[in-house]
């Protein structure tokens, strides 16, 4: 039986919350409820940056920023899993708001380890949100290791599934920058493995995904409503790997409904 990660007992401080989390958009001391964004392989906490304006002065935004993005880059990325996993949901666990969290690809893979994490410490999440990613039970390694794609067919994947800015495209330096990023994290994504145990979350899990996205079929998609106890939402957009930017009011709205269901002043 695979063994399963838990938080880390072997950490003696804990991580830097500053290091780990990114306000997107400055709150007021006071808020009722934490949003945490998880980025997709390859993505940093400014690739949030927008989310914000979809969101009352009730809730704080925050995203996640991964070693050697932003301000953290220099510092060695990760190679497993459990090394984004326990420190973040180690931060999480710090706040004195309820989290909801949400990821996309990579961070909804993410995303799940966190939510169990803090499940099990004690501090289960208010709801999680999946986005582009198979179920963590129902994920697959790619046919191809990433290790092996030459730059050239690492960019034309980038590009088929619509996760490569034009700006970025026309800086040889950054697509450089990127492509390593993309590289490490999804090495991750591949190396990943839910386990042999039966792990389901007690929070709702809500999950979004695009109809037309190569990288996750739609019968993998749905597979998330299975690693709930409770309450679960499918909710299959039009688009590929990256639907969400074309359905920011949607994806949000749903977001804001679970948001206020305890708290009607957000």
């Amino acid at each position: 039986m695979t063994e399963l990660p838990t938080l880390a007992p072997q950490v003696t401080a804990p991580p830097q919350a500053r290091d780990w989390l990114w306000d997107v958009t400055p709150r007021p001391a006071a808020v009722g409820r934490t949003l945490a964004l998880l980025p997709h392989s390859g993505g940093s906490a400014q690739a949030y940056g927008d989310w914000g304006q979809w969101f009352s002065s009730g809730v704080r935004v925050v995203a996640a920023q991964y070693p050697g993005r932003g301000a953290r880059y220099g510092q060695e990325p990760a190679t497993e899993i459990a090394a984004l996993a326990d420190p973040l949901a180690e931060v999480l666990a710090g706040l004195d708001t309820p989290v909801h969290v949400f990821g996309h690809s990579l961070g909804a893979l993410l995303g799940f380890e966190v939510c169990w994490r803090l499940q099990q410490a004690g501090r289960p999440a208010a709801a999680f949100y999946p986005s582009a990613a198979a179920a963590a039970h129902a994920h697959r390694s790619a046919a191809v290791s990433p290790a092996r794609l030459s730059d050239d067919e690492l960019l034309a994947l980038l590009k088929e599934r619509g996760g490569m800015p034009e700006d970025i495209l026309a800086e040889p330096d950054l697509i450089d920058l990127v492509l390593d990023a993309c590289r490490s994290d999804m090495a991750v994504t591949d190396s990943y493995s839910y386990g042999d145990d039966d792990r389901r979350l007690d929070c709702p899990v809500v999950a979004f995904g695009g109809d037309s996205d190569s990288a996750v079929p739609v019968d993998r998609l749905r597979r998330w409503r299975e690693l709930g106890t409770g309450h679960s939402e499918i909710h299959v957009l039009s688009g590929g790997h990256f639907y969400l930017h074309d359905h920011m009011a949607t994806v949000t709205a749903v977001v804001r409904r679970h948001l206020q269901k305890r708290s009607p002043l957000i």
